[in-house]
């Protein structure tokens, strides 16, 4: 501290002597600085009047430099130059002062000066340009100013003038010019220059002793620079002793807070780490695994998926490659915050839709979503809304130029409804053919080079359920399945059932989880954030304050989010508790949505999206009666919600799918209960065959495939262990049963009527008596379900009406002959809507008339009816842009309908199918299904018509025979079923053809006083229906059947005329219109042959085509892969033991060079005998036969192997193996049969041994009959 005081005595005493030295500077360099500005001032002015001349004076240099020798030879060589020219080369002369030649003048008097020639000699010196650049211009001679005045003075001694005569003279001018000037702007500056010269020098002489002056100051400067870094010296190890004690108590307290602030991560980073360790050890396999994933699996459904996966972690660890024993893409390529991110904005959560996402966005390719149910789609839009997503189609006229500005300005594209082929102006995107041209990226749309833009991205989607693309699209686009599962669509609905329910609880569910996505994602940023400064922090940690605190304020703030996010789960945890008391609410709807889903399968015009389906589904929600008791709203809610789905869809399909409709709904519910095992449902489908059952018991009544059957199905389900030894040790019981008239209303013999359920029962009926089946489908429905599952719900346009909407279609789905027009046209006039209904049959040229149709109807509020689309195949893009719009652009008046019609089509759009109401045009199913839509149809103004103003007679007679001709309507229409034995050839009889009947009918009453039967049977049997009859016999069974309906005692009995002899059917007596549906709705379900007057052997037949097209068509419908639940051999690897087993128990090819002694010899007349020909055309087709089988099955094992590719006639021969049904490709060459695979493998086995034994021993005894 002393040295430090004296040091500063020291230097204020040096300080003090050194400021009247500097100050003194400081006057002389004042002095000097105005001197040298005066100077400056001086040579600015010298400098601004030397640039007056300098461009002229340089202008004069660059022409002559320009100029070439050959410029100078033309100008020489001139024998009679211009006047411009001599002018020129005077004043050239003069200014190089070379004296004129005398000449004698012109006009003879005396003689003048003449530089033409002296100019000649001077354009001949070859340093001629040079002596022009090298002129001394700073000392020209006056005398030669003052001629040269003269010249530049004149008007034509101009460059603009003297140019137009030679280029030359041009330059030789500008040179004179510029001399001139330049002299007289030297003389002018010359003065300026001395005077600047005399200031330079004194200048000079100043700043001399001002530099002298200024060193001996800086001496001065530099010793208090000395004593001043001394002294800072001094002070600076006082300050650094006070400041390590300072920073020692600073670090503590640093510490301090780093021990609190990372303390209580060490638990959680400890843990980390160690299982970053075993994911770092497991990474090759893992990334590996979901590569694959990424790169093909797109495709798939989780099903295959799983399946891949779980084969390719084998194989991965097999080949010794670390890796996980389970791999989940979510956790080795997914990102937590971007996954919560794409959840908010609607990708559904189930793990299917996440890969999908993940795939997507590590996918290289652009990616094309398989989005029948559009979820894909409506992720894509909020996802990409904020970057200006265009969303586009094909179709749209604008598609080109809006898809080249999207490329050229990086906007997202949405291209929907994309068909089993990409437009070939997409290649050049798919394929990514981007170029450099001009220093920009560059591609090809069409044939436009448009520029392109690095975040420009493409999203293709379609609609169809199951598109086949070629393998050129695959390679080019990422192909994903994006069709929801059972899971994620539980999930939505879910949401919907407890918004509705539960507002409250779902709206805090859904705050809970954008807070919890938004305290997720902080956190994660926060932990980053630390570890990033923990990361890049310099030298020692503690000297680090801004580090220090920054990770103070962190663990303050992932405290609280932690508390949070805790408090947040344990609210989530109570509301998802709350909300899960709603999911079998959610889980009967997904059920039913799938069931709906694979109705297409059966009929293309079965369509619903599920935008439509959700719209029902929240409208039932809404609908279904409320009850305060959760439990009995939950029963209330599933109860309404299955049977408005049913009624909703059934009026959309055909008769023939109505019963395969409830019985899939019916067993769907079933297996989702358990109820029903995979073993069972498998069984009722595909049957089974035990090959080494024994010998039937009873042939009288169970045939050998019959037995085998039985052994099959006391394998399969545990619950009919011992069957077969009780049917043998109780043989007459179970024949009573098996052979009774209804073996489905007939419990089976004790204690199997009690031990087994009622769909175990259906197995044992498929083996006894399989033509009941359809009968036990439907009361097994009826069981379940309840009655109404089982009947035909009646369309009836006003009651349909309220459904539908301005940009809501109706379709009408129509059978061979029927026709809605005449149904619209009553419901019109019901409505007073007659005179603004418009009809159009579609075809050839009328789209067009329709598209003008239906644009006027949309501005004044009428009907628009399109019959007949399915002819229209061309036209059917402009009617789905048309429903289309309807739904983005509105409609002007709310009243305006659609109404169209079609055949099945697979032609007819899928958008317009799903989202427009069906409603099926034929004849209901059954008489009594056929009576009440009759009677609908007629409705009650109808049934009084002849009341009003007429008689009791005349309302007898109507009454009574109206019900007479609509049974004979019905027994018309039903008799169909049976094939040839109901009509020689099949008649489309529909409602057309009752309408007419009923109107002769009406007539006739009012008419005559005395009924004329002869004459209404015959204009109603002859004309009205007769007109479709073509075959003698069917008019004339036709007309018998009529005379049994039309007769007066029909009219005359009171307790009921019986049209059958069991008295089931008969004319009810009179009574009001809703007694008569009473009767009819009493009728039974199952109709007796007797009211058609057939036998009941005529069932037989029907009823075993009914069975077999249910049970084909639900087999139809059920997916390919599947298995036993609870695990097991997978289905690809049943049928390859199944083909292993029939390739070792093929037999060898027969020779009929191994025949007995005496076969196949040649007689006298050249010919073998007959039955040696028989023998040898059947070896030859079975060796055929033989060959075909050994190698599909060879190949098909290769193919389930992956060894080969599984074409097409693999894939059905496997289909059929899984089906237990005999494969296409072996009954092209086999002889003809009825039998399921096992069945006829051994029947094959026998025909083989049978024929090789004849070749082999000689000709049989005995033949097997056909």
């Amino acid at each position: 501290t002393g040295e430090v005081e004296e040091l500063i005595k020291v230097l204020d005493r040096e300080s003090a002597e050194a400021a009247v030295t500097k100050e003194k500077c400081a006057q002389d360099e004042a002095a000097a600085k105005e001197e040298a500005d005066k100077t400056n001032e001086m040579k600015m002015s010298c400098e601004a009047d030397l640039a007056e001349a300098l461009p002229a004076l340089e202008s004069a240099v660059s022409a002559l430099k320009s100029l070439t020798k050959g410029d100078i030879t033309e100008m020489k060589a001139m024998k009679n130059p211009p006047k411009g020219v001599k002018l020129t080369m005077e004043g050239v002369c003069i200014m190089m002062d070379i004296k004129p030649e005398k000449v004698q003048a012109e006009d003879g008097k005396g003689k003048v000066d003449d530089y033409w020639k002296p100019s000649t000699k001077l354009l001949g010196d070859p340093n001629f340009m040079q002596k022009l650049l090298d002129y001394d211009k700073d000392n020209i001679d006056p005398k030669i100013i003052t001629k040269i005045k003269n010249y530049t003075a004149n008007p034509d001694f101009q460059p603009s003038v003297i140019e137009k005569q030679s280029k030359a003279a041009t330059g030789l001018v500008k040179w004179v010019r510029a001399m001139e000037v330049y002299d007289r702007v030297a003389k002018v500056v010359e003065p300026k220059r001395i005077a600047l010269k005399q200031a330079e020098d004194d200048l000079k002489v100043m700043m001399e002793g001002l530099a002298e002056k200024q060193a001996a100051l800086q001496v001065v400067l530099d010793k208090i620079a000395e004593l001043e870094a001394n002294f800072k010296q001094a002070n600076d190890d006082k300050e650094s002793l006070a400041n390590q004690v300072d920073m020692c108590e600073k670090k503590l307290v640093r510490a301090g807070k780093l021990i609190s602030g990372l303390g209580g991560e060490k638990t959680r980073w400890t843990e980390n780490v160690k299982t970053l360790g075993e994911e770092f050890t497991n990474v090759t396999g893992d990334v590996l695994v979901s590569s694959a994933i990424v790169a093909y699996l797109g495709v798939f459904s989780s099903t295959y998926r799983d399946d891949f996966v779980s084969e390719a972690v084998q194989d991965v660890m097999s080949k010794g490659i670390p890796g996980s024993a389970t791999v989940q893409l979510e956790k080795v390529l997914g990102n937590p915050v971007q996954i919560r991110d794409w959840n908010l904005q609607g990708l559904p959560r189930d793990t299917l839709s996440i890969d999908n996402a993940i795939i997507m966005s590590k996918s290289r390719r652009w990616p094309l979503m398989i989005d029948p149910q559009g979820q894909a789609n409506k992720w894509i839009r909020n996802m990409e809304k904020e970057n200006q997503l265009g969303v586009f189609k094909l179709s749209q006229s604008d598609f080109i130029r809006n898809l080249e500005t999207c490329v050229q300005y990086g906007r997202p594209v949405l291209l929907e409804n994309v068909g089993e082929t990409i437009d070939s102006i997409l290649e050049p995107l798919l394929t990514k053919a981007v170029y450099k041209s001009g220093g920009s990226n560059v591609i090809n749309i069409g044939d436009s080079a448009v520029e392109y833009h690095d975040n420009f991205k493409l999203y293709l989607t379609t609609k169809l359920p199951n598109p086949h693309y070629l393998p050129d699209v695959c390679i080019k686009a990422t192909i994903i399945n994006f069709m929801i599962t059972l899971d994620g669509l539980e999930d939505q609905l879910l949401g919907d059932v407890v918004r509705k329910e539960r507002p409250d609880l779902q709206l805090s569910m859904d705050k809970l989880v954008v807070s919890m996505a938004n305290d997720k994602k902080q956190l994660g940023e926060l932990q980053e954030k630390v570890l990033k400064l923990l990361q890049e922090a310099e030298g020692m940690i503690l000297d680090n304050e801004p580090l220090i605190n920054t990770l103070q304020q962190s663990k303050v703030t992932s405290s609280m989010i932690n508390k949070r996010v805790a408090e947040a789960e344990e609210t989530n945890a109570s509301i998802a508790t709350a909300r899960e008391g709603y999911r079998i609410v959610a889980t009967r709807g997904s059920l039913l949505y799938f069931v709906i889903a694979d109705l297409p399968q059966m009929d293309p015009m079965y369509q619903y999206s599920l935008e439509y389906f959700k719209k029902l589904f929240n409208y039932c929600i809404d609908s279904a009666e409320k009850s305060d008791d959760l439990d009995k709203r939950l029963s209330i809610l599933m109860a309404f919600i299955t049977d408005f789905m049913y009624k909703n869809v059934c009026r959309g399909l055909f008769e023939r799918h109505k019963l395969i409709f409830s019985f899939l709904i019916t067993t769907t519910i079933m297996r989702n209960y358990k109820t029903i095992s995979f073993a069972e449902w498998n069984f009722l489908l595909r049957g089974g065959s035990n090959m080494s059952a024994g010998k039937t018991p009873d042939a009288s009544f169970i045939s050998q495939v019959q037995w085998e059957m039985v052994a099959a199905l006391q394998d399969n389900l545990t619950s009919c262990a011992g069957i077969c030894d009780h049917i043998g040790a109780n043989i007459k019981d179970w024949k009573v049963w098996a052979t009774s008239e209804n073996p489905h209303d007939v419990p089976l013999p004790a204690p199997w009527n009690t031990e087994i359920n009622t769909f175990t029962t259906m197995c044992v009926l498929k083996i006894f008596r399989q033509e009941k089946l359809v009968f036990a489908t439907e009361k097994y429905v009826m069981e379940k379900l309840g009655k109404a599952f089982t009947e035909s719900p009646p369309v009836v346009l006003s009651d349909i009406y309220p459904d539908t909407s301005a940009s809501t279609p109706v379709i009408f789905v129509l059978s061979t002959g029927t026709d809605p027009t005449g149904a619209l046209i009553k419901f019109a006039e019901e409505r007073n809507y007659l005179n603004k209904l418009q009809t159009i049959s579609l075809g050839q040229g009328q789209g067009p008339v329709a598209e003008k149709l239906i644009s006027a109807a949309t501005k004044k509020g009428e009907w628009v009816c399109l019959m007949n689309c399915h002819l229209a195949v061309s036209w059917m893009g402009s009617l789905e842009k048309i429903v289309e719009g309807f739904s983005t652009q509105g409609v002007e008046d709310e009243l305006f309908r659609l109404w169209l019609s079609s055949m099945p089509s697979t032609a007819f759009p899928v958008a317009v199918l799903q989202n427009g109401i069906k409603l099926t045009y034929e004849p209901p199913k059954g008489m009594r299904a056929n009576l009440i839509g009759t009677f609908t149809t007629l409705g009650e103004s109808e049934w009084e018509s002849c009341v009003e103003g007429r008689g009791d007679r005349d309302n007898r007679y109507w009454k009574k025979l109206v019900v007479g001709l609509s049974f004979f309507h019905a027994v018309v229409q039903e008799r169909r079923k049976y094939g040839p034995l109901g009509w020689n050839i099949r008649y489309e009889f529909n409602t057309s053809d009752i309408l007419c009947a009923k109107d002769v009918l009406k007539m006739f009453v009012k008419k005559f006083d005395e009924m004329p039967w002869n004459a209404l049977t015959y204009i109603t049997g002859h004309v009205n229906y007769g007109g479709r009859v073509t075959d003698d016999q069917d008019r004339r069974c036709l007309m018998c059947i009529l005379e049994t309906y039309y007769k007066g005692e029909v009219v005359v009995k009171d307790d009921g005329y019986r049209f059958s002899d069991s008295g089931v059917y008969y004319s009810p007596p009179l009574g009001d219109y809703t007694k008569l549906m009473e009767y009819f709705q009493q009728l039974p379900m199952v109709d007796n042959p007797e009211v058609f007057g057939m036998h009941d052997n005529a069932n037989i037949t029907f009823q075993l085509q009914e069975t077999m097209f249910i049970m084909d068509t639900v087999l139809m419908l059920q997916p390919r892969v599947g298995g036993g639940e609870g695990g097991g051999k997978s289905p690809e690897d049943l049928v390859d033991e199944m083909a292993e087993q029939f390739e070792e128990d093929m037999p060898d090819l027969m020779d009929h060079e191994r025949g007995a002694a005496g076969m196949f010899e040649v007689l006298d007349n050249g010919a073998m005998r007959s039955l040696d020909t028989v023998l040898l055309q059947e070896m030859d087709r079975f060796n055929k036969l033989i060959k075909t089988m050994k190698t599909s099955l060879k190949e098909l094992r290769k193919a389930i192997k992956g060894l080969v590719v599984m074409s097409a006639d693999l894939e059905a021969m496997l289909q059929s193996f899984q089906n237990n049904q005999v494969p296409g490709n072996w009954t092209r060459v086999a002889y003809p049969c009825l039998k399921p695979l096992a069945s006829w493998i051994k029947d094959f086995q026998r025909r083989i041994k049978f024929f090789a034994s004849w070749c082999e021993q000689g000709q049989p005894t005995s033949f097997w009959l056909p």
